[in-house]
């Protein structure tokens, strides 16, 4: 195998690693996303029945 095609060898695994390493990171962040808006509609969903909670426990 002579240099040229051994560099384009090495540069395309270059590109498909990049590509890879993009597409994971993409996962990654997507995923991180969700766990927050999770979190918080728990806490949201959580408030809104300690004040159910509050209201019932207030009315004679």
């Amino acid at each position: 195998m002579d240099k040229k095609t051994m560099f384009k060898l090495m540069s395309l695994g270059g590109v498909v690693l990049g590509f890879v390493g993009t597409l994971l990171s993409g996962w990654a962040d997507d995923k991180e996303q969700e766990a927050i808006i999770e979190e918080k509609v728990n806490e949201a969903l959580a408030a809104r029945a300690s004040e159910e909670n509050e209201e019932e426990a207030e009315e004679p």
